[in-house]
């Protein structure tokens, strides 16, 4: 690459946020067309329940099923830790995770 970036694939992406507890930055499109940078981002912790009032927690589904059901909606619901709000991404958009050059092998 001109600009000495290292490359990453999409579906190493994919699989890399699913991991919990992770934190990553993240550059992406929004639909206005302007880029937007997040610093601390980790996956959106609202869709976690709480097992003291009863909840069992579903069993994981295997990470083709989980990037089928993300291709289907097209979108990542991720939270930013600094600003402390949860926010939308849609994955064709997606263009650098931890600094490196997303790679969109469709």
């Amino acid at each position: 690459m001109a600009d000495g970036k290292q490359v990453i694939t999409l579906k190493t992406v994919l699989h890399e946020i699913q991991e919990a507890g992770t934190e990553f930055s993240l550059k992406f499109r929004k639909e206005d067309g302007s880029i937007s940078f997040k610093a601390r981002v980790k996956k959106n912790p609202s869709s976690v329940k709480n097992k003291a009032a009863g909840f069992v927690a579903p069993v994981k589904k295997d990470l083709p099923t989980l990037q089928r059901n993300m291709n289907k909606s097209g979108a990542l619901m991720l939270y930013d830790c600094q600003a402390g709000k949860t926010f939308e991404a849609k994955i064709r958009r997606l263009v650098e995770f931890n600094g490196m050059i997303i790679f969109h092998n469709y």
